[in-house]
């Protein structure tokens, strides 16, 4: 899409939404999508912040757009629906308001311009409204005929409201950025609303106007043509105030208002986010429901899988993703389990209508996902990288076709750049040496050679991060390494120096910046043996937790990890100093279930292997104890440093052998500690000159 910002004169016309009436400055052109590609000019009110284009005329939206992709397998209209019901659409966006206020007096739910019908079907199915929608375009009458769902193929207005009871609830999902006057369009759709009812409406947000923004999501903002009147978030509770919502509550992101208002005072809370496992419901029920080889049955596997992945059950994730996986490969002949074939020679765009046709377009998200599983939980950093590799191609591919009809997807965008980072790390995990070529390759590609695009590199160096503290985290230390030396900045060896003002972490939330330097102290005392500057990471992570403002479960979970980190590294700096605390604690604690006592056999762990013999000693009794309460808390990594302390300082090798053996009972077949386990034992039957005795499944815990 092409912008000009060059300024230009402004130009005096009411502006639609405060009515002042003087001149209003430029902000920026862009080209008409119809026939007479003139050019467009949006110009912004000072007064309340409304963007707007004035003098534009709303297309037709029943037109079905038959005749635009010409030779085309599809009509334009008919490529648009599909990639709406695959990958366009949000329906968990849609319908999340929906959770900001009580649902115990909601029984009637309409939507004005309500689209496919995404956000009637699910209030229908998942919260058994009775729902009505209002919408004469081709993307609705779809939703009419493959959801069932009830949806008048009219604006709404004076004339469809006639016979219409009020409802409880109205939802204007991205409508009111499309009509030229926003107050007679208020007049006309409220009467529909019960006197106390809510009213939810969104719109692209004016303040994602910028030179900064990328086209992802920039484009899908302006929406040249289609988009009349942009609103700020003052504009936008001016104008409900002013047709009496007294009550005006929006969330606003960079590109997106949402506003909950109602007439009467009632409670609410913009906090509520979506019922994940509610919405996991709702898709699973309708896609069994549905042909599995209709488009709109494979929008919803998509985003079921998203949902799984993102609430961490693999298995169903899998198991979804490998149906999924079938249908491309018979309907399309893609095989998602050979990303490396899959669009391996550049896509020429012929028309929109053809790509469409060929090409799913949730195909780049199944490819980051099926590369996110490969990467974090096969640890198959090889096929992963042949996943995010694919996701990036198809994610390209697919803007650069809707780009052709002048349209985008942010999301799209957004997975590609995921898709880029995930390729990076899986590749230097594959490879350290190449991490200096494969970090120039992605900067280029993330914000392109020329180094312009302050945001974009902003992003790019906060996903660099997340990429190493990724590596740490996945104890692939080498490839940690290679990246940070390829940065130029290795593990940023001064604690102090972390966030300063033109360090990239000064974009990462606080416990964002406490899982960096949470990452770096165990770089510090894992690879490099180097305790003193590992506790100087884990009190600086621990400084940055505090300032968080996530939720305390995970402030919670951060925290312990921090904590036990910080008390392994101080096994190590100075083992007397935490073999006493750990003493204290377990003394106060005694409980074998309470939280000191995985840190304290942490740290007993930490101090074996460290050679702290004496210091270990002094928690042995204290430990042996509990497990003699709770045996399902021995570990074999546990039994087996309990053994060497037993065979190399007690000098009590029947004691050494029981625990070896145990600790052989307890590791896995395939697990190294076995062999190692099963050989000790062996060693410690012969100091005790026991003859013919049985390890690991005849020996005993020693008592």
């Amino acid at each position: 899409m092409w912008v000009d910002w060059t300024p230009a004169p402004a130009r005096a016309f009411a502006c639609p939404v405060c009515g002042s009436d003087g001149a209003k400055r430029s902000v920026l052109a862009v080209a008409s999508p119809f026939e007479s590609k003139e050019l467009l000019r949006l110009h912004a009110c000072d007064v309340c912040g409304t963007l707007s284009f004035p003098g534009l005329t709303p297309p037709a939206y029943e037109d079905d757009g038959a005749a635009t992709d010409a030779g085309a397998d599809t009509s334009l209209s008919q490529a648009a629906i599909k990639f709406y019901v695959e990958q366009g659409a949000a329906p968990d966006t849609m319908v999340e308001p929906l959770f900001w206020f009580d649902h115990a007096d909601i029984g009637r739910y309409a939507e004005v311009g309500c689209g496919f019908g995404f956000g009637l079907d699910f209030a229908r199915e998942a919260l058994g409204w009775e729902v009505r929608g209002f919408d004469p375009s081709p993307l609705a009458r779809a939703g009419r005929r493959l959801l069932d769902v009830p949806v008048t193929s009219d604006y709404l207005g004076p004339e469809t409201l006639r016979g219409e009871a009020p409802v409880d609830v109205l939802l204007a999902s991205e409508v009111i950025e499309h009509v030229v006057d926003p107050h007679r369009f208020l007049d006309d759709i409220t009467p529909t609303l019960a006197p106390d009812g809510w009213l939810v409406i969104s719109t692209p947000n004016a303040a994602g106007v910028s030179r900064e923004a990328s086209s992802g999501a920039l484009l899908p903002l302006l929406t040249p043509g289609y988009h009349l009147v942009l609103f700020s978030e003052a504009a936008l509770r001016r104008l409900l105030e002013a047709h009496g919502f007294t009550q005006v509550r929006i969330r606003a992101s960079e590109t997106n208002l949402t506003a909950l208002a109602c007439r009467r005072p009632r409670p609410c809370d913009l906090s509520r986010t979506l019922d994940r496992a509610l919405y996991r419901d709702y898709l699973k029920r309708r896609l069994g429901a549905l042909d599995p080889d209709e488009p709109l049955s494979h929008g919803f596997s998509g985003r079921l899988i998203k949902e799984w992945v993102n609430a961490g059950d693999i298995d169903a994730a899998k198991a979804e993703l490998d149906g999924l996986t079938d249908t491309y490969r018979r309907l399309y002949g893609i095989d998602l389990d050979r990303p490396e074939t899959v669009l391996a020679e550049p896509i020429k765009i012929e028309s929109f209508g053809r790509f469409a046709a060929a090409i799913p377009a949730n195909l780049c998200g199944l490819a980051y996902r099926s590369a996110f599983i490969a990467l974090r939980h096969a640890n198959d950093p090889k096929r992963a990288l042949a996943g995010f590799e694919l996701g990036e191609r198809a994610g390209v591919a697919l803007r650069e076709a809707l780009q052709s009809i002048g349209s985008d997807d942010g999301e799209t965008e957004h997975l590609v750049e995921l898709c880029r980072l995930g390729a990076l790390e899986s590749s230097i995990r594959v490879a350290p040496a190449e991490a200096p070529r494969r970090l120039k390759a992605a900067r280029e590609a993330f914000i392109g050679t020329d180094g312009d695009g302050s945001r974009a590199s902003r992003r790019f160096e906060v996903g660099l991060e997340h990429c190493f503290v990724d590596l740490v985290f996945g104890g692939a230390y080498a490839a940690a390494n290679a990246l940070a030396d390829a940065r130029c900045e290795r593990g940023r060896d001064e604690p102090e120096a972390f966030g300063r003002e033109s360090d990239p972490a000064t974009d990462l939330a606080p416990h964002e910046r406490a899982r960096s330097c949470h990452a770096r102290g165990l770089l510090a005392l894992n690879d490099r043996s180097d305790a003193a500057a590992a506790l100087a990471w884990f009190r600086v992570a621990g400084e940055y937790l505090r300032d968080a403002t996530v939720s305390d479960s995970a402030v919670e979970d951060l925290a312990g990890a921090i904590e036990m980190a910080r008390f392994s590294a101080w096994a190590v700096a100075e083992p007397a100093g935490a073999a006493l605390e750990c003493a204290e604690r377990l003394a106060a604690n005694p409980s074998p279930s309470a939280q000191p006592f995985g840190l304290c056999c942490e740290v007993f762990q930490r101090l074996i292997h460290g050679g702290a013999y004496a210091e270990a000693a002094t928690l042995e009794p204290a430990i042996t104890d509990r497990l003699s309460f709770a045996p399902e808390r021995l570990s074999a990594e546990l039994a087996f440093v309990l053994g060497i302390l037993a065979l190399n300082h007690a000098a009590a090798p029947i004691d050494a052998f029981g625990w070896f053996s145990r600790a052989a009972q307890l590791a896995p077949p395939e697990h190294p500690l076995n062999d190692l386990a099963l050989l000790h034992a062996r060693r410690a039957r012969a100091a005790a000159g026991i003859e013919d005795a049985g390890i690991g499944s005849e020996s005993r815990t020693p008592e």
